[in-house]
């Protein structure tokens, strides 16, 4: 089994198992199990649990940035509408992406004391992640500073909303909390006059 699908199939089984059950919890045994593959074709691919843990992490963000940074308001050239039909394009997507939760959130409560490894990258994901949402912001407030902590504070909602949705076994909530966010950016922005417009 050294096919060139075997790493595929190991990563989508490890995903789904580590977003079902945790990172601790999953063994090689149950990803080899689960995937189809022997031992020796995992450590094949892949030197060690941790190694893949990080390839689940970074596929897992690649995904997520694909599904989030890719629709119809990036051909809007007005900052205020872009950002408009940004909010329609993540209400519409974020529950079915995130609807068995988010394994990069997982992976920063589960792991931050006892891996090291694994919490640096997630730190550095999250932080690309908002570095890479804040221009959509910028655009409107004028102001880099102010835009990455839009960004990061609707990262902080989305997170939220996420684990909220999962407690409940409701995806829905995901999209409630995201038009409650912006509903307050909405607000803050025509407190400021439709900044950025000038």
């Amino acid at each position: 089994m050294a096919g060139g699908d075997t790493p595929e199939k190991i990563l989508t089984a490890a995903s789904e198992l580590m977003l079902a059950r945790g990172y601790s919890a999953t063994s090689v045994d149950d990803i080899c199990s689960s995937a189809g593959v022997s031992k020796g074709s995992f450590y094949h691919f892949f030197s060690s649990k941790e190694d893949l843990g990080l390839a689940v992490l970074n596929r897992f963000y690649r995904e997520g940035m694909q599904t989030v940074g890719s629709g119809p308001f990036l051909h809007v050239t007005d900052p205020r509408e872009r950002l408009e039909r940004f909010f329609d394009h993540l209400e519409a997507v974020a529950p079915e992406f995130w609807r068995r939760g988010c394994l990069m959130g997982n992976f920063a409560t589960e792991l931050a004391e006892s891996n090291p490894v694994i919490h640096g990258r997630v730190t550095e994901l999250f932080n690309a992640m908002t570095v890479r949402l804040a221009p959509i912001f910028e655009a409107l407030l004028g102001d880099a500073a102010e835009a990455l902590g839009w960004a990061e504070e609707m990262l902080m909602l989305l997170e939220g909303s996420i684990i909220l949705a999962r407690v409940h076994g409701d995806p829905q909530r995901i999209a409630i909390g995201l038009r409650r966010f912006r509903s307050s950016v909405e607000s803050r922005l025509g407190a400021q006059g439709g900044a950025g417009a000038a």
